[in-house]
């Protein structure tokens, strides 16, 4: 490592370079949470009454737009 006069490495400051400290482990540590997607029940939403009579008259007509 090159240093500059005014920037000298502190000698026992910090760990080691290339140590590694060990980890403590826990005696009986909590499983992680874990949520099945795939055995969840499905949400489905409820269905609103429309706004007033006739409003979605709409749907029953064809479209005559543009198709891609």
């Amino acid at each position: 490592m090159k240093f500059s006069s005014t920037h000298q490495p502190l000698e026992g400051r910090g760990r080691p370079r290339g140590k590694v400290l060990p980890q403590t482990r826990v005696a009986n540590p909590t499983p992680a949470a874990q949520y099945n997607r795939m055995a969840a029940p499905v949400w489905s939403q409820a269905l609103a009454a429309p706004a007033r009579d006739g409003a979605l008259d709409h749907k029953n007509f064809a479209s005559h737009g543009y198709r891609c």
